[in-house]
């Protein structure tokens, strides 16, 4: 008889009755030592008497013949919490001297990584029934868990993705049914009834159709701007005088909304970013929106043009109802609105998210926070061009 390996126990059986050879020439310990699975023996009492290299592998060390129950240098239940090696499988086996099929186990190794096994402890007997030991087989599902980890994770945020979808339906059928209806019901009684308006109500419904075909452009510019940034194309950037592209957008809201008050204080200086013009503009026609929707009319918007050796910024500020207690990082989140804002009017909460995005896009920075006296400070600054001499 060979001499034993390292990762066997010396035999305490008769030659008779030792296992017999399972092909011929091949001893029952080799061939356990050429199995890619994990197997291991103890005695009635739990000592180790023997491993193979799979065993050695999955756990990451080579124990001492004689260690109690597993070779394991620690173990966890399912759900993290610390497993003692007498509570483990093998040794719940031998102690019930029954088979355990398929429970599952953590185990972590000397250098710190991790797997997870499931264990089939089966009690031995003798001739006579009685316990003599045990064999345990050690299946690694690792890579198993991790995939079905994956899958539940996608599942989730595939559900997470259609109630956003499902949400953002809702926002847009409502933000839309207002202006669509006061577009045809107004289109549909100058149609029918035009000869019998008064000038006074065609003028009216004239001016409703307008602004309201203007906020059904705003709603759908925005939420295609926000599509295509969040789907990473880049924009198209070139040379910008801040201060020029401000005031221009400063005027064309005032011819809007020509019963608001609008200051504009540019400081002196050539300030030029890099940026689209037309992103540039939204950015603007947005902050100014905002202030107007969330101020009384009787107030003033101011909106300050300033620039450092940096950077240009912006800054509109307003005497309107403020962001009060709301997390500021939200502000910017898509569909995300303050209570006060839902009070105030309505609202599909894009702006700022598209705002956010567009200086994300110009690798500048923005921001919003209460007034001191009251209202909103939201702004926006932009890295400076390097304006080569000619």
């Amino acid at each position: 008889m060979a001499a034993p390996s390292p990762t066997r126990s010396t035999p305490t059986r008769s030659k008779e009755a030792r296992a017999p050879a399972v092909l011929p020439g091949l001893d029952f310990y080799a061939f356990l030592d050429t199995l890619g699975v994990a197997v291991y023996m103890t005695d009635a009492k739990g000592a180790i008497t023997y491993f193979n290299e799979a065993a050695v592998a999955l756990w990451g060390r080579r124990p001492e013949l004689g260690e109690l129950w597993s070779g394991s240098w620690r173990l966890y239940w399912p759900d993290g919490r610390p497993m003692a090696h007498n509570e483990g499988p093998m040794a719940t086996a031998l102690n019930e001297d029954r088979p355990i099929r398929g429970v599952e186990a953590e185990l972590e190794r000397p250098d710190g990584t991790r797997a997870v096994f499931m264990a089939y402890p089966t009690p031995l007997h003798d001739g006579t029934g009685r316990l003599v030991g045990a064999v345990d087989v050690l299946v690694d599902v690792t890579e198993r868990r991790k995939a079905e980890e994956a899958l539940r994770a996608a599942a989730e945020a595939l559900a997470a993705s259609n109630m956003v979808k499902d949400e953002f339906l809702g926002l847009v059928s409502h933000e839309l049914r207002t202006p669509v209806t006061t577009i045809f019901g107004n289109a549909h009684l100058l149609r029918g009834r035009a000869g019998l308006l008064a000038t006074e109500e065609t003028e009216s419904m004239l001016t409703d159709i307008a602004d309201e075909s203007n906020r059904l452009l705003g709603i759908i510019e925005n939420l295609l701007l926000l599509t295509r940034l969040g789907s990473g194309t880049p924009p198209e950037q070139e040379p910008q005088l801040i201060a020029h592209v401000t005031r221009n957008a400063v005027d064309g809201h005032r011819q809007h909304h020509p019963e608001r008050s609008i200051s504009l204080e540019v400081q002196p200086g050539q300030m030029v970013v890099e940026a689209d013009r037309g992103h540039l503009e939204m950015l603007l026609d947005n902050l100014l929106t905002n202030a107007t929707k969330y101020s009384p009319g009787s107030t003033e918007i101011e909106v300050v043009v300033s620039s450092d050796d940096r950077e240009a910024c912006v800054r509109v500020l307003d005497r309107g109802i403020g962001i009060g207690d709301a997390d500021t990082s939200q502000l910017f989140t898509a569909f995300y609105r303050t209570d006060a804002a839902k009070m105030r009017t309505n609202g599909l909460g894009i702006g700022l998210a598209v705002c956010q995005r567009i200086v994300d896009s110009l690798g500048g920075r923005i921001w919003a926070q209460p007034r001191e006296g009251g209202g909103t400070e939201a702004g926006f600054a932009l890295p400076l061009a390097v304006v080569s001499p000619d």
